[in-house]
């Protein structure tokens, strides 16, 4: 289709392919491809803080867009360019909920039908969910997207319409304040909830795409991304935690993360009442910084080897253990039942590891939960969850209310 001779396109010169951009200094961030950023929670234009408690959001634009980047597969016929942004690869059981919220910016308009979108990919079987999409249209509703494939997960509000006009946007460069024809604007801010059907490993791609030119360029903004509840993070905080990428055979929470010197990287297991930490060989554990869970009488540590004889007792949560010259794995017991520790729960018991490293290395570490019955009574789906032993331990296991604590490496 010939395009008008009144569209001016946009010079791709610029554009650039970004791996594991650190959008929110965590250890190794987000993949991105074309033009990604992060917003702490500022007003910028016509997109406000991210509802709730989040505040800040990151974005993908089509403005400086890679060709052929965020595309959907079989409905990216005209599609030109466009920016995508991968999460890291994250564990996620049966029955667990994937939350977000999202917000779609169009300068464009009339068939010119850019498009925003999230998927959820199970990256064993590659199978794809459609988790939203919204797309420009000269009238209607935007969101779902008009001719693009079916969503799957729950929409608040179910159907949206454009807030009209030029819409101010930083992320939209030359785009920002400019609307071309019937159909620009912003849809606000909408939530996009979905129950994960099969238990397996996962990553959460977002993408934004100009439609049959490059000329006025759309943008997507996203935040709040949970895990039941609990951060699906870039291990920047405790509060923005890497989850574990895959569960071993024995319950093992599996992680894979690039640590640099002097840089803290904190880590989301599901609780238990112990924990075995190991990396691969040749690598050394520091120190590490344990949660304060309102355990009285602290943590006991030990060698892998020994779990007779300890290295130390009463480490207290919230103070730095040091192995001095470092270990390739120790065992912390001590965790106290009366803790309750609820399976249900999604918050996190977060560890503080730092490693002996002189440049970025990618660390490869397991967290082995060690469980025992409680004398405690838990609620009756706790016990529903304990009787099914350890096999799905590493699938569900959650602490009940204790605040998320920390877990390092330098």
């Amino acid at each position: 289709m010939a395009l008008p001779t009144y569209r001016r396109t946009l010079s791709l010169a610029a554009a650039a392919i970004c791996s594991t951009v650190a959008l929110s200094g965590g250890a190794e961030a987000a993949t991105c491809i074309g033009n990604c950023g992060h917003n702490p929670g500022t007003v910028d234009g016509v997109v406000l803080p991210a509802p709730g408690s989040f505040g800040a959001y990151d974005w993908v634009s089509t403005r400086g867009g890679i060709g052929g980047a965020a595309g959907i597969a079989g409905y990216d016929q005209s599609a030109t360019n466009g920016s995508e942004l991968l999460s890291d690869i994250f564990f996620a059981a049966i029955g667990q909920v994937v939350s977000f919220n999202f917000n779609y910016v169009t300068s464009d308009g009339s068939q010119f039908a850019d498009y925003g979108f999230a998927q959820l990919i199970n990256t064993s079987t590659n199978e794809v969910y459609q988790l939203f999409n919204a797309r420009t249209v000269p009238d209607g509703a935007i969101i779902p997207g008009r001719d693009l494939p079916p969503v799957v997960a729950q929409l608040s509000p179910a159907a949206v319409s454009i807030n009209p006009g030029a819409p101010t946007w930083s992320p939209l460069g030359g785009s920002s304040g400019g609307c071309y024809n019937a159909g620009c604007g912003y849809t606000g801010w909408v939530a996009s909830t979905f129950t994960v059907p099969t238990e397996g490993s996962y990553q959460l791609r977002f993408g934004a795409a100009n439609w049959l030119d490059t000329a006025y360029d759309s943008g997507l903004a996203f935040s709040g991304l949970l895990l039941d509840n609990a951060t699906i993070g870039d291990g920047s905080s405790a509060e923005n935690p890497l989850l574990p990428k895959e569960i071993g055979p024995n319950g093992a929470f599996q992680f894979e993360f690039t640590a640099t010197p002097n840089q803290m990287v904190f880590v989301d297991p599901f609780i238990t009442t112990g924990y075995d930490f190991e990396v691969q060989s040749g690598q050394l554990i520091l120190s590490a910084l344990f949660p304060e869970l309102g355990d009285a009488d602290g943590y006991d540590i030990f060698s892998l080897t020994d779990l007779a004889n300890p290295l130390a007792t009463g480490i207290m949560g919230g103070s730095l253990f040091s192995f001095g010259s470092g270990v390739t794995g120790f065992a912390l017991r001590g965790i106290d039942p009366s803790l309750a520790l609820d399976p249900g729960n999604t918050g996190a018991f977060v560890t503080g590891l730092t490693f002996d490293v002189s440049g970025s290395t990618m660390i490869q570490l397991t967290q082995t939960p060690v469980t025992t019955f409680s004398s405690a009574v838990p609620e009756a789906s706790t016990w529903a969850m304990m009787i099914l032993g350890v096999g799905l331990i590493g699938a569900a296991l959650r602490r009940r209310a204790a605040l998320p604590a920390l877990a390092a490496s330098i």
